[in-house]
């Protein structure tokens, strides 16, 4: 971004971001009663961001295309508020390929290129509760520069609504000396408007089910020759049970029953007490994740489950099992899976930047020629191997409907996405079946 920088901030206990302008460094007014209003939602700390991250890059649309405007002197008249929003999503489905020609040339300014379906879904989303969360907050009948907090009764990210801004030469005199924000809006959008956000991509979801990028096979293959143990071990129960990396790092050592061979996946948001008498922060408490789930109970499936129970009796006796942190200070929490060494030790491997954890399985598996994964692909050589592998009496596989409840999807539409068809298995399985019928290409051949 140009003209907006995200600063992390913490609000109502969750670790999430506010918007600074650039160069003047002013804080963005109404950031803040937008992340708490998300919060007081429920949403999660990961989706509170991403809302935020959006705002902030309409934001710098909005100002970079003001600025281009004049720049080629496209702002003599009235231009309609709601006309800058559409062509921000046009800029996100078109970019550079745009008939317009503003949008090119913010596109190139901004340096934007063209995002998923889903990506255009959650700015629509993250405006949206922008502009319904705006009309809250705005109380006053001027139109003020509001954004830049010269409100007096700080006022949200929204402005007081006109249907159109006008530029004028005082208003272009005012953006090139003072803030470009401040002199180019005043006027927004309503809550009533929000239905007239583009619906781009909007209607059924079509999921592009690609080739399975990590299969059973090799899993199995590279398991047992992985040294650390934690990272086997972390591996293994990926493997077993078909858990989100986030379910599998938050694993407490009581959700383990060795002698009954089961483990669960709770939901964090019902034992907070159990985790600040580990000693985590509130910050730290909110933000662990958690997507949902049919039920507790881990399916675990063999031959990865004799490999994951191994790996967790030998991790809990080994020396470089750390029992102290960093400053020789004993680990008070219950967390599986933690830190090894470094300034970090001791702590949680689930309260580690997601980017930390990636980087370590993409180490991990690039020694065995595995690249471009990520540990949620094994939840889908789970779920496919459940589907369409798993031996079950003289056939194979469970099928859809049982794979969805042991992987306790709660519903049926979201195991359909990992349902991954093996084309290699599925032609050699062609083939032998015409070898039994008699028929074969190369018994054609004379």
């Amino acid at each position: 971004m140009k003209n907006f920088k995200m600063i992390p901030a913490v609000l109502n206990s969750v670790k999430t971001y506010v918007i600074e302008s650039v160069p003047d460094r002013v804080v963005v007014s109404g950031v803040e009663q937008y992340c708490s209003a998300l919060i007081a939602m429920g949403r999660a700390r990961l989706t509170v961001n991403s809302y935020v991250g959006a705002l902030a890059r309409y934001l710098d649309f909005v100002v970079e295309y003001v600025i281009c405007s004049l720049l080629l002197g496209k702002v003599a008249g009235e231009m309609k508020y709601e006309d800058v929003v559409h062509v921000f999503f046009e800029s996100l489905t078109v970019g550079c390929n745009s008939d317009d020609e503003i949008v090119r040339m913010v596109c190139v300014r901004l340096n934007r290129r063209l995002v998923k379906r889903r990506t255009v879904n959650v700015y629509r989303s993250a405006l949206k509760f922008a502009f319904e969360v705006s009309d809250n907050f705005v109380q006053s009948a001027n139109p003020k520069m509001i954004l830049l907090g010269q409100g007096g009764n700080k006022p949200g990210i929204g402005f007081p609504y006109k249907s159109y801004m006008t530029f004028t030469r005082s208003n272009s005199q005012r953006i090139y000396q003072t803030s470009f924000l401040a002199g180019c809006i005043s006027g927004g959008i309503k809550a009533s408007y929000v239905n007239l956000l583009p619906k781009y991509y909007r209607g059924s979801a079509r999921h592009y089910i690609g080739e399975l990028r990590l299969d059973f096979h090799k899993l199995l293959e590279i398991l047992p020759e992985i040294k650390n143990v934690r990272d086997r071990c972390l591996l293994a129960l990926l493997a077993a049970g078909g858990e989100r990396i986030s379910e599998a790092l938050q694993t407490l050592t009581i959700d383990i029953d060795s002698d009954a061979s089961s483990v669960l996946a709770i939901d964090p948001s019902n034992r907070p007490s159990l985790y600040y008498e580990m000693g985590l922060s509130v910050s730290q408490v909110t933000s662990l994740r958690w997507k949902g789930r049919k039920n507790n109970s881990v399916f675990l499936i063999p031959p990865f489950d004799k490999i994951f129970w191994d790996s967790y009796a030998e991790l809990l006796v080994s020396d470089k099992y750390p029992v102290f942190d960093a400053g020789r200070r004993w680990v008070t929490h219950k967390f599986v899976f933690r830190v090894l060494k470094g300034k970090t030790r001791g702590q949680p491997l689930a309260l580690a930047s997601e980017g930390v954890v990636r980087k370590m399985f993409k180490r991990l598996l690039k020694k065995y020629n595995i690249i471009n994964v990520s540990p949620h692909d094994i939840r889908h050589c789970y779920v496919t191997f459940l589907i369409h592998e798993v031996p079950v009496g003289d056939g194979r596989g469970l099928g859809v409907e049982v794979a969805s409840d042991l992987v306790s999807h709660v519903k049926l539409e979201s195991t359909l996405v990992y349902d991954h068809l093996d084309r290699s298995t599925a032609h050699a399985d062609i083939e032998d079946g015409y070898k039994k019928i008699g028929y074969h290409p190369e018994m054609l051949k004379p």
